[in-house]
């Protein structure tokens, strides 16, 4: 989850650099969006990896919906790189979507909730 919320923090730079370069109009709050989320997704994953391994029933469905939220994250960056017809943000969105199924799987795997004994 460490690593993910690294790649999100890619991702919200992305963004940044694409606003900062003069974004066209029409996306320019999809971007602003983009970057929050991105940045609200980052902290979220940061702050519930620690407590999944002794986690409770709250702290471990609030790690699933964390890992929910990024993955609907990344495919926005994904539509939003189709959109704006860049490499640079497809290749991060892809990068962020490769990140996000392994923590989905990894969260609501059954064997991953054996070894945190939920």
């Amino acid at each position: 989850m460490f690593v993910t919320a690294v790649a999100y923090v890619g991702l919200g730079y992305q963004a940044w650099t694409m606003l900062e370069a003069g974004a066209p109009g029409p996306v320019v709050t999809d971007l602003w969006i983009l970057l929050v989320v991105s940045g609200l997704t980052a902290l979220g994953m940061a702050a519930l990896a620690l407590p999944v391994r002794r986690a409770g029933h709250v702290l471990w469905r609030s790690a699933q919906f964390g890992a929910l939220v990024a993955l609907g994250a990344a495919v926005s960056a994904l539509h939003m790189s189709a959109r704006l017809a860049d490499t640079q943000m497809l290749l991060v969105g892809l990068l962020v979507s490769f990140f996000a199924i392994i923590v989905n799987i990894a969260l609501w795997s059954t064997n991953v909730r054996r070894w945190c004994e939920l």
